[in-house]
């Protein structure tokens, strides 16, 4: 037994006011002198009834496969009277397989966990070929179509922004994409949840140095500035999941079990920062690399472009990459940061901001350090690290999103309420998390909410929290 109980924030932190990151739920185990009732035992008729009470059909015990998901339909098995569906080869599933299906917050966090249990094949021994290295993978059960197609832009792109509100509506645009959330981002989970593996907690602190950065740049206000933007796209594969008899995983399940059927917006923003509010239900996977320049106006010159070796005509696919990428000596040699910020120094680089999505977290975490350290631009060794961790580490760069209600079971108890319930949260979750709760910013500026803090965006004639101190537009070099 427990109780629940939520809030609500009715202002956040503005003007240097605190930022509002404590959980809005709290749930509190009691003691109660009623029996519980008991829960309706699964009944699965001709079918085998696992460990775990899942049913499953009886041809998928004893082929080696783990359709459990806890291996109870492999025990007790004659090794002379298995019969595994791909005839004894051992293929396993690939990383865009396990990847499909990934959720998606509507306020631009990275969900924690998958709904979908992607290494469940229902006795099938469906392949896919990986091109690349002709290796054939099994296709999980969920994913309905799973292509290996690698595909990469012909060049990088270089977009220059003149003005710090201009550079942070084009971030806000792509990270809200799919979804009308005003000037929101939310990137950092505040619903506790207990369960979360070191791997996962690595990834998320990374996500989280992510956040910081990002968080910092919304609050900065120098127009001595230009940003120059440098993009690269890798397309891995294409996949799209299955519209009915999906698997899902036991935690979503018994997460969704769990949940209240009175609702509790605390509880059901729990599982909607665990989850995502929505899933892909077909995409792209890949990786992008994404890197923001902060360039001192003043110093910025078409050689800075150069030197930054983004201008050349070149493939973005490992094997095409030329060495033009690096930074050349002589008139390059400046071309870095300055030193802890210092406006004497010969760099004319303020930071480097990584956006980069995909790749294995210790790769994208030593170049975001690289790059701090000594501001090479490119150099052909990083990208091609980066690029190579790609295929044990693919994110989403494309996606049709679908609400993860829909992927409440219709036999689980309470599923049309809970269905209703998790609508209701992600309707909750937007007008929760609205720039309505800040205070509107003088002299046109915009209004943005990041992480529980409200801040200004200001044209390049005024300056300050509040865009309240008139300034003279600097002209740009």
């Amino acid at each position: 037994e427990g109780t629940f109980r939520s809030r609500s924030v009715l202002q956040f932190g503005q003007f240097g006011g605190r930022q509002c990151l404590d959980p809005l739920g709290d749930t509190q185990t009691c003691k109660t002198g009623r029996v519980c009732p008991l829960e309706q035992e699964t009944d699965c008729g001709s079918d085998f009834q696992c460990e775990t009470g899942h049913c499953i059909k009886k041809r998928l015990v004893c082929n080696t496969d783990n359709d459990c998901g806890d291996y109870s339909d492999e025990d007790n098995c004659d090794p002379d009277q298995t019969r595994p569906p791909c005839r004894g080869r051992e293929l396993d599933v690939s990383e865009l397989g396990r990847t499909a299906g990934r959720g998606i917050n509507i306020l631009g966090m990275q969900p924690k966990e998958t709904p979908f249990q992607n290494e469940f094949f229902n006795g099938l021994c469906d392949r896919v070929r990986d091109g690349n290295t002709g290796i054939y993978y099994l296709k999980p059960w969920n994913t309905a179509v799973l292509n290996y197609d690698t595909k990469a832009d012909k060049r990088f792109a270089t977009e220059t922004y003149n003005s710090h509100m201009m550079m942070v509506t084009e971030l806000f645009k792509e990270k809200l994409e799919y979804f009308k959330a005003e000037f929101t981002l939310k990137l950092r989970p505040t619903e506790d949840t207990s369960s979360q593996s070191l791997g996962l907690n690595a990834s998320l602190g990374f996500e989280s140095s992510k956040s910081s950065t990002l968080n910092s740049f919304f609050k900065s206000s120098n127009d001595k500035v230009i940003f120059i933007r440098v993009k690269g796209k890798i397309q891995l594969g294409t996949f799209q999941m299955r519209n009915r008899d999906v698997r899902l995983t036991d935690n979503f399940l018994d997460d969704l079990k769990f949940l209240p059927s009175d609702y509790d917006k605390g509880e059901y923003f729990k599982f909607l920062e665990n989850y995502g509010t929505h899933y892909a239900l077909s995409g792209i996977l890949g990786g992008k690399f994404d890197l923001l320049y902060v360039l001192d106006s003043q110093k910025i010159t078409e050689t800075v472009k150069k030197c930054l070796g983004y201008n050349t005509d070149i493939s973005l696919t490992v094997d095409n990459l030329d060495s033009q990428l690096g930074v050349k000596g002589g008139e390059c040699e400046n071309i870095k940061l300055k030193q802890n910020g210092n406006i004497s120094s010969s760099g004319v680089i303020d930071d480097v901001i990584s956006l980069i999505e995909g790749g294995k977290t210790n790769v994208a975490v030593k170049l975001k350090e690289m790059l701090s350290r000594d501001a090479k631009a490119v150099n052909v060794e990083d990208y091609v690290n980066w690029a190579g961790s790609l295929a044990d580490a693919p994110v989403v760069i494309q996606q049709r999103p679908s609400p993860i209600y829909t992927l409440v079971p219709v036999k689980m108890k309470d599923a049309y309420i809970k269905k209703q319930n998790l609508e209701r949260a992600i309707e909750d979750y937007l007008t929760e998390y609205s720039v309505c709760k800040c205070q509107p910013c003088q002299n046109v500026g915009t209004v943005m909410l990041v992480d529980g803090e409200c801040i200004c965006g200001c044209s390049s004639y005024f300056k300050g929290i509040a865009c309240q101190n008139h300034q003279l537009p600097v002209e740009q070099g």
